[in-house]
């Protein structure tokens, strides 16, 4: 458009009450509030926003039948002469087929639905966008199914309308959908590609979208159901920038497949991010191993992230979940390498189901408040695994956690809380970290902790109930070699195979008890472990007994190490002060 203004065009009018029918069914775009309770569009012939989310949500996650459906009567549209710039000024369905080189306006009433159905179209405007919603109610752009559409703007190029700079290859300033299972390709040449100034929504569509900046924009929200999305970005893939209404400005995603790749953000959310059963392939700022300036995170909200259900690979330089509130994952699959946090939130993380692995990271959790109520997380960072900071609360009240970390492997600020679960952790090797550290207390009343690490800072307990702790030297150990605790019965309490090599053992199981004597044994093959060498039942045959300890308390430390212990938390002395038994001997409580 070069700086001049839309002089040519073909005034299309159709009645503004006109009905749109497909396949026989009414079609409506009401907004009445449904009762969330799936992750399906079910068309009916009802005037009603269909159900799409199980998920408890301060934003709107609903959407449109006519969102979903990208139906259309043909017998009753209008379709366009693929010639000179186009202004559409009345509500309708409007059909493009062919080559078009001009731009197409919608300037339609502020009531008006306008629907433009792709056959087999190009839009290639080489000196401006070449979809350019002015004024509507609603615009929805269909792919018409078995064809292969493709939508491009130039490459430079400058147009302003009023206060709004019209810099992507689909601009609206009204709400759009981009619907139908037809194929659509759409690229920003010069800046962005598809932009909207109220709700985005892709739904049931099959879109490829590559652009300079940003691929795809929706101000107020994004929302992206049951649709496969390729995204390549020289910024963000997607975004919602909204900064005025903390109710708009988010993303949600829902039975989606997407492979991002951008060059910031994967997804960016100026409020939040809710994710229920999609498949998301992500990349940012090339990846962990890249060397960019930029951000480089693969979910980025401003307030909260909520993911459940679903499989989610993350290869990022930033943090792969960044949430400037909480991350709550309740269920899927989440994997990810990262140069930074795999899993960072201003305030808490919450991991309540699903599978989390981070395979690379320098810490894979950080948050305020952690808690690990459930799921199963594998966990390897080159810093701590999982971090409470600012004085927060580490619990772990449930679920399957597998640590592989160079610096601590449960660190909290705070307060450690172990009320349940299984927690395995593979190191620090490293003398100046430690398998368990925090500064207040840690208290455990039940679950396993077994923790193979060094000795130099190597912490137990403040206190336990119910349950003994066990904090013991056991010599040089190689990766790869298995911990037993074995009861006087010859019942293995609770086992453990290191990832990497340990000379200090961390145990707390509901099978030590108080009263007890219990072996320590290393090298062990042990006949009910799991994968990782776990096991709280069974036998173990050969190995070597590196300790044997009397638990006349609750807490047993080996000489020197608790000492070593204070020096990372300094609210264990006063619990441990007596522990200084070696292998044969107690500790005192």
């Amino acid at each position: 458009m070069k700086n001049r203004k839309v002089t040519a065009f073909v005034a299309l009018t159709l009645a503004a009450a006109l009905a749109f029918t497909g396949c026989g069914a009414a079609q409506s775009d009401t907004t009445d509030t449904p009762t969330v309770t799936a992750v399906e569009i079910v068309s009916d012939d009802s005037d009603t926003a269909k159900t799409v989310s199980t998920v408890d949500s301060v934003y709107d996650l609903e959407i449109s039948d006519r969102d979903a459906s990208g139906d259309y009567d043909a017998a009753s549209a209008v379709t366009l002469d693929p010639s000179g710039d186009l202004t559409i000024t009345a509500a309708g369905t409007y059909i493009l087929s062919g080559t078009y080189s001009g731009t197409i306006v919608v300037a339609a009433p502020e009531d008006a639905k306008v629907q433009l159905v792709l056959s087999d179209a190009t839009v290639a405007v080489s000196d401006g966008s070449a979809i350019y919603v002015q004024s509507a109610d609603k615009v929805f752009l269909t792919a018409a199914d078995g064809t292969v559409n493709t939508i491009s703007d130039g490459s430079a190029y400058t147009y302003t309308d009023g206060d709004t700079d019209v810099d992507a290859a689909v601009f609206s300033k009204a709400d759009l959908t981009v619907n139908g299972s037809g194929k659509l390709t759409v690229t920003g040449n010069a800046k962005h590609a598809i932009v909207s100034k109220d709700d985005l929504v892709v739904t049931a569509a099959n879109l490829t979208v590559t652009a300079a900046n940003v691929a795809l924009n929706g101000k107020d929200s994004v929302k992206i159901v049951n649709a496969a999305v390729t995204a390549t970005a020289g910024s963000d893939a997607v975004r919602s920038d909204n900064d005025e209404d903390t109710a708009r400005g988010y993303i949600y995603v829902a039975g989606s497949t997407l492979t991002l790749t951008a060059l910031s953000d994967a997804l960016q959310a100026q409020t939040g991010i809710v994710l229920v059963d999609a498949t998301i392939d992500a990349t940012a700022a090339g990846g962990h191993t890249s060397r960019s300036d930029e951000s480089g995170k693969g979910l980025k909200a401003g307030a909260d992230i909520t993911i459940a259900g679903g499989s989610y690979t993350f290869d990022t330089l930033g943090d792969a979940v960044h949430a400037d509130g909480s991350v709550t994952v309740t269920d899927g699959q989440l994997t990810i390498a990262t140069a930074d946090d795999g899993i960072h939130a201003d305030n808490t993380v919450t991991i309540a189901g699903g599978t989390v692995t981070v395979t690379t990271s320098n810490e894979a959790i950080e948050g305020v408040n952690v808690t690990l109520s459930g799921g199963t997380t594998y966990l390897t960072s080159s810093d701590d695994a999982v971090n409470a900071t600012s004085g927060g609360t580490l619990t772990v009240s449930g679920g399957y956690h597998v640590l592989t970390c160079g610096g601590d492997g449960l660190d909290a600020n705070g307060t450690i809380n172990v009320t349940g679960g299984v927690t395995l952790i593979s190191g620090p090797t490293n003398n100046g970290n430690g398998s368990l550290d925090y500064d207040a207390t840690a208290t455990v009343t039940g679950g396993v902790v077994i923790a193979l690490g060094s000795t130099g800072m190597a912490m137990s307990f403040s206190s336990a109930e119910g349950q003994g702790a066990i904090l013991a030297s056991v010599g040089s150990q190689s990766a790869g070699t298995s911990f037993a605790v074995v009861d006087e019965s010859g019942n293995v309490v609770a086992s453990f195979t290191s990832a990497v090599s340990y000379a200090c053992a961390l145990v707390t199981a509901p099978g030590i008890q108080s009263g007890s004597t219990y072996t320590l044994v290393c090298g062990g093959a042990v006949s009910d472990a799991d994968d990782n060498g776990f096991a709280t039942s069974g036998t173990v045959s050969g190995g070597t007994t590196v300790a044997t300890v009397d638990m006349t308390s609750n807490l047993y430390a080996t000489s020197g190490l608790s000492m070593g212990g204070q020096m990372g938390g300094m609210g264990q002395m006063g619990q441990m002060s007596g522990q200084m038994g070696g292998f044969g001997g107690p500790g005192h409580n």
